[in-house]
């Protein structure tokens, strides 16, 4: 999986790929200053003048807390870089044993063990979820979160056969392994800093929670005692690995506001009366009436919704009949997805497909039944909303990520179509996801996530770590703020 690769290396594509940068106020601006000249080379004279302005107030009426906040990140990035070999380990063996959502016991107890070893006290929420906490358990309070399961699709990337799933059918495809081993990796170093001393006053949580994959995970956890938990959690942050070429090895990304979809599962059976081929006048056809709803369902998003909005109707699955070619069946099922950025768009959406599908059946003789929860092995699909970033926790995010890897490792990333159920938390409290830039040819990293031929690039996840420990670092060295 290992690829090792320049941090100039990856700073160059980065400005290559990509022209979107983000725009910093002042005072990040500042405190990437100060930074700077705690770290570069300058005379007595300028050194003064530098320590001067990180501990002037800015005219915007913050105090020097933010800008120390974050000028204190290089000594935890330095420390994120020391835990690169631990996490690039542990990364490979969860995937060598991948687990589907609510089955993920034994990564749960991998988690268990190595929190165990750094003398991180835990406790399981919604089982095999599993929450940490490290710090003095008074206020302010972060969540970092991590999420655990993998995907039913049999892995087919390019890696050592030796280091794919030993599991047939069953793979880490959109990198939960790299999530947990980085969440792992921020919690090695965060226990580092709370015994040497330097690890601000506050706490943080780290939840690494199951069922990511259609199971609504996140609200579980809520709903089963995260929200309780005392003193209150303040903030939350998340990472996503990202391979694609706006987002290349080395830099990380994010946006204020919605920043993925809300997406939805839905199963339509029409029923009708199955007979003998040769005469379609004596049945009731309900592949023509499925395909006809087929059509329909299109017009939905290119002649209801706004253009100027954004959704997605798809169909993906279209089964009728048997094995024989001279017998019409009983039951058509179309199974699919449909997402919004919006969430009144969203909830509409259910509307407009049951609208449609309801006049379908009704000009073809059929009776239909619209399931928006189906259930596939045993686990109901849950429907997310949009995940909707805290502006002020973004920027916080972006500002962290520019102190410890450059202004230029920091870009601006539209609203994607997938979907995510960090959402939950978002919903919940001031939050950040971001992505970490995973695309890399030389490592092979330029599959999709969600194929079979999915392969993260290691080199990325010390950055992880640091953006995790990181984040919460900075939110409790600038006393659970944002500014």
């Amino acid at each position: 999986f290992h690829s090792p690769q320049r941090e100039s290396h990856a700073a160059a594509s980065a400005m290559a790929r990509s022209s979107r940068r983000v725009s910093f106020p002042r005072p990040l601006l500042l405190a990437l200053a100060c930074v700077v000249s705690a770290i570069a080379p300058a005379s007595a004279q300028s050194r003064a003048a530098g320590d001067a302005a990180c501990a002037a107030p800015t005219s915007e009426g913050s105090s020097s807390s933010s800008a120390e906040a974050l000028a204190s990140l290089v000594d935890v990035y330095d420390l994120a870089r020391a835990t690169s070999e631990y996490v690039i380990k542990l990364r490979r063996e969860l995937h060598l044993h991948p687990e589907l959502m609510w089955t993920e016991t034994k990564t749960s107890a991998l988690v268990k063990r190595e929190l165990d070893l750094l003398g991180a006290s835990h406790v399981e929420i919604s089982p095999p979820g599993v929450v940490a906490t490290i710090g003095d358990g008074a206020s302010p309070v972060v969540l970092l979160r991590a999420d655990m399961d993998a995907l039913p699709m049999r892995e087919e990337s390019a890696i050592p056969p030796n280091m794919r799933s030993t599991r047939d059918g069953v793979m880490h495809a959109c990198g939960h392994d790299g999530h947990v081993a980085m969440l792992l990796g921020a919690a090695k170093v965060l226990t580092q800093m709370a015994e040497m001393g330097s690890l601000p006053p506050g706490t943080v949580r780290l939840a690494f929670q199951p069922a990511e994959e259609g199971g609504a995970g996140a609200r579980r956890m809520l709903e089963d005692g995260l929200d309780d938990l005392r003193p209150p959690t303040q903030s939350s942050f998340a990472l996503h690995n990202w391979p694609y070429p706006e987002t290349p090895s080395g830099v990380v990304g994010t946006r204020g506001g919605t920043i993925m979809a809300g997406s939805g599962s839905f199963e339509i059976a029409f029923t009708g009366a199955g007979g003998h081929a040769a005469v379609p006048h004596k049945n009731v056809d309900v592949v023509v009436c499925g395909a006809n709803a087929v059509i329909a369902l299109q017009t939905i998003v290119s002649r209801l919704v706004d253009p100027l909005d954004s959704a997605v109707v798809s169909v993906t699955v279209f089964q009728a009949g048997g094995a024989a070619s001279n017998v019409m069946g009983d039951v058509a099922t179309l199974r699919g997805t449909f997402r919004a950025l919006s969430k009144k768009t969203f909830e509409w959406l259910h509307q407009a497909i049951t609208k449609i599908v309801v006049s379908t059946a009704t000009a073809h003789g059929c009776a239909v039944n619209v399931e928006y929860f189906p259930v596939s092995g045993g686990v109901r699909h849950e429907e997310y909303p949009p995940t909707v970033n805290d502006v002020d926790a973004a920027k916080f995010a972006a500002g962290v990520g520019a102190a410890m890897f450059g202004a230029d490792a920091v870009v601006d990333v539209e609203p994607v179509m997938p979907a995510e159920d960090f959402s939950f938390f978002a919903e919940r409290w001031p939050s950040a996801m971001m992505w970490l830039g995973s695309y890399n040819v030389s490592a092979g990293a330029t599959h999709a996530l969600h194929s079979t031929k999915y392969v993260l690039d290691e080199s990325v996840l010390h950055r992880g770590v640091a953006m995790h420990a990181g984040y919460a670092v900075a939110f409790l060295k600038n006393g659970g703020k944002f500014a």
